[in-house]
This record gives structure tokens, C-alpha cells and sequence, in this order.
């Protein structure tokens, strides 16, 4: 298995290549716009330093959402993409799954809108399945228990409970990918808003 994975939804873009040993190579380029014309190259980067090529994928994983509509669709279109032209599965990861894997819990992922809310969702301890992603006022989120995480959590004016994820985004991507082969999430777009759009 040759799993490829990247990520498109921040400021950044990431991608990542995994087998079943885990990640082999990944990338991380940090840019506020031109996510679309950087990733193709990324993915020929990381292919090319694993010795392997686009034919050799099998899987392909991306961020499926929420944020910045231009990079959702960038991500999606891409895996899309690939994943007819290869004929192989695709799978979908949430922006919310992403920015907290690996973290501890209770954790709310809190993500700018960019329109003075936050998107967010509440991932409980133990078990427990996360709660459904919302919209909320800062004031709202404040009054939420445990630690935060995610890039509107600067925006809050508070970091006492921030935690940091250190993990590259595309890594964790392609390895909650990995974890649930099974059952993959489909690659549709998670706005939990809809676009401004004025004609």
C-alpha cells in the first residue's frame, strides 16, 4: 500500500506519503495564498525522494474541510483527481480530525472563520464520540471545558489552555486515513457555512 495525503484548507500546504509502516516523506510549505499551483509540485517532490511514482499510489487522502473555501476545493479537486485518473479509493479527513490528532483530551478544535466566530467541535475524553462541529462566538468557546487547539485559538486572547500540534498536517491526514481503511469518510467539502458570493 502506498497511501498519498496532503492538506489545503490553512495557510500552508502540506503532503505526505505513507505505507503501512507509517509516514516515509512529507512536506510543509507555510503561504497565505497559491496553494493550488505549490501542491502539484510538492506531490512530484515527495514522490520523486521515496523513489516511487504517481502509479504506484493506491490510496489518496485530504483535508476535507472546514476552511478557506479556495483551499477546500483545491484539496478535494486534486484528490479527485487522482483518484479517478488512478481508479483508486480516496478518503476524507476533517480539518477538525486533523488539527487534533494525537492530542489530549477534553479538547475543543477552534478555527477562525474569518468572519469574527470560530468554528468549532468538542472531542471528550475517553471514548467518547466528538461532539457535531458548530459555530460559535468567542464568548462561547470561552465558556468551554478542557484544552484548545487550531488557528483561531490566538484570535480567543487567552493560551493557558492552548496545546500546540505539532504533527504535520498532511501526516496526520494520511494517518487517520490509515486507521480507518475500512470505513472512509467521502471526499465532500465540509463548510458548515456557505461561501460570500455576491453577482
Amino acid at each position: 500500500m502506498l497511501l498519498l495525503a496532503f492538506d489545503t484548507t490553512a495557510n500552508s500546504v502540506s503532503v505526505a506519503l505513507l505505507n503501512e509502516s507509517g509516514v516515509l516523506v512529507s512536506r510543509f510549505l507555510e503561504m497565505t495564498r497559491g496553494q493550488g499551483e505549490a501542491l502539484i509540485p510538492m506531490i512530484a517532490d515527495i514522490l520523486s525522494s521515496a523513489g516511487r511514482q504517481m502509479k504506484d499510489v493506491t490510496d489518496v487522502a485530504v483535508s476535507v474541510g472546514p476552511g478557506s473555501f479556495t483551499g477546500v476545493r483545491v484539496g478535494l479537486a486534486a484528490a479527485r483527481g487522482i483518484g479517478l485518473a488512478l481508479g483508486i479509493p480516496m478518503h476524507g479527513v476533517t480539518t477538525f480530525e486533523m488539527a487534533a490528532y494525537h492530542l489530549k483530551r477534553p479538547l475543543t478544535v477552534v478555527l477562525d472563520t474569518k468572519r469574527g466566530d470560530f468554528y468549532t467541535q468538542i472531542f471528550p475524553s475517553g471514548r467518547k464520540k466528538p461532539e457535531s462541529p458548530c459555530i460559535q462566538t468567542a464568548e462561547e468557546v470561552k465558556a468551554l471545558a478542557g484544552y484548545w487547539t487550531g488557528n483561531g485559538v490566538s484570535l480567543l486572547g487567552e493560551d493557558s489552555r492552548f496545546i500546540q500540534n505539532h504533527v504535520i498536517p498532511a501526516e496526520a491526514v494520511g494517518l487517520i486515513a490509515m486507521s480507518r481503511l475500512d470505513h472512509p469518510l467521502a471526499v465532500e467539502p465540509v463548510y458548515l457555512r456557505e461561501a460570500d458570493v455576491t453577482v
